[in-house]
């Protein structure tokens, strides 16, 4: 749905190609940012709780591996299995099919086919809506139940998690971002952060990047100069895919987290692969309530740990998706005016 929504070819070539561009590589910087602080802190070290007792760690798929399951030979099969990342390419390559036919056809083609993928989405939506409502229901007894079973100093290193998200999202946001802006942009990173300020508070106070879009919107066209055509569709693009807090901050300190209180260590070419599925995974989960977890979600599968676990780390969620939400909508602000000076540039040749 989000492809199939740039409307034309050459939309989806130049702003759609260059935002898509910018805001999946914002999160992969996030991700390594993410996995270094998890590294260098040795996140989960010593934290033997109960819920992993009995559950070996897996190993972290090779490189090799993660290039040959983006794609799959049945992707129903692929989908029974819960395999994310080969239904979200084969989503991908239907998207821009349904671009190339609706604009060689024009508007109305494939109405009957985009109707029924974005019912879909409203029905998936709508269940996960509700699934997320009773999720605080199933934390509290699942958290009892660890922490009366648990070693207390175990559980110390739960808060560090909260700890290690502000203080990414803080960094990506004060140097990434801000090298960004500088040199890809050639803005001032404070100017512009002054400018936004609005828009991060809001998203900060309501933890919510789609409530935050028309307060996104204004900041970016009557403040930042960027053009509203631009602003509109990279803000609800950005909705959708990438996400620097969500799936680039949030997913590597979980999953480290776990392998070390499994008992497990982490390699270089493992922690590339965890950086790299960060960007993929953000397309799995495009849209739906509850963000951050459905993306650690999407990665304990793909990596084969112990996906109830995330329960645990459900209680925590609260706290740091203030981070999280903040770090998605800023980034999508960065991504949005990267895009803009980039086609003035292109206009003034």
């Amino acid at each position: 749905q989000s492809i199939y929504s740039m409307n034309s070819a050459s939309k989806l070539k130049t702003i759609g190609g260059k935002a898509l561009f910018w805001l999946l590589f914002q999160t992969l910087l996030a991700a390594i940012v993410g996995t270094v602080l998890a590294l260098c802190t040795n996140l989960g070290k010593g934290a033997h709780l109960s819920i992993v007792n009995g559950v070996k760690v897996g190993k972290v798929p090779p490189f090799t591996q993660v290039i040959t399951d983006l794609f799959s030979e049945n992707i129903f099969q692929a989908m029974a299995k819960g395999q994310v990342i080969p239904v979200v390419f084969f989503a991908i390559i239907v998207g821009m099919a349904v671009v190339a036919i609706t604009e060689k056809r024009g508007g109305d083609a494939l109405h009957y086919f985009k109707g029924f993928i974005d019912d879909c989405h409203d029905i998936v939506y709508k269940l996960i809506a509700v699934i997320i409502s009773f999720l605080p229901y199933s934390i509290i007894f699942l958290m009892a139940d660890t922490m009366g079973t648990s070693d207390p100093k175990a559980l110390l290193p739960l808060l560090w998690i909260i700890v290690l998200t502000f203080v990414g999202c803080f960094f990506h946001l004060a140097v990434t971002d801000s090298l960004l802006l500088k040199f890809a942009g050639h803005l001032s990173p404070v100017k512009f952060y002054h400018d936004v300020l609005p828009a991060q508070t809001m998203a900060f106070s309501t933890r919510s990047s789609a409530g935050t879009l028309p307060l996104y919107v204004e900041c970016l066209t009557k403040k930042v100069r960027v053009s509203e055509e631009i602003a509109n569709f990279v803000g609800s693009l950005g909705t959708a895919v990438g996400m620097s807090g969500c799936a680039g901050i949030w997913p590597p300190l979980l999953v480290i987290y776990t392998i070390h209180s499994m008992g497990g260590n982490i390699s270089l070419t493992q922690a590339i692969i965890i950086i790299i599925l960060c960007p993929i995974i953000s397309f799995g989960t495009a849209g739906v309530p509850g963000g951050g977890i459905m993306l650690a979600t999407a990665m304990f599968v793909v990596l084969r740990l112990p996906v109830g676990l995330i329960s645990i780390f459900a209680g925590l969620d609260s706290f740091a998706d203030m981070a999280r939400t903040t770090t998605n909508v800023t980034s999508s602000m960065v991504a949005a005016t990267l895009v803009s000076q980039s086609e003035k540039r292109a206009t003034s040749k």
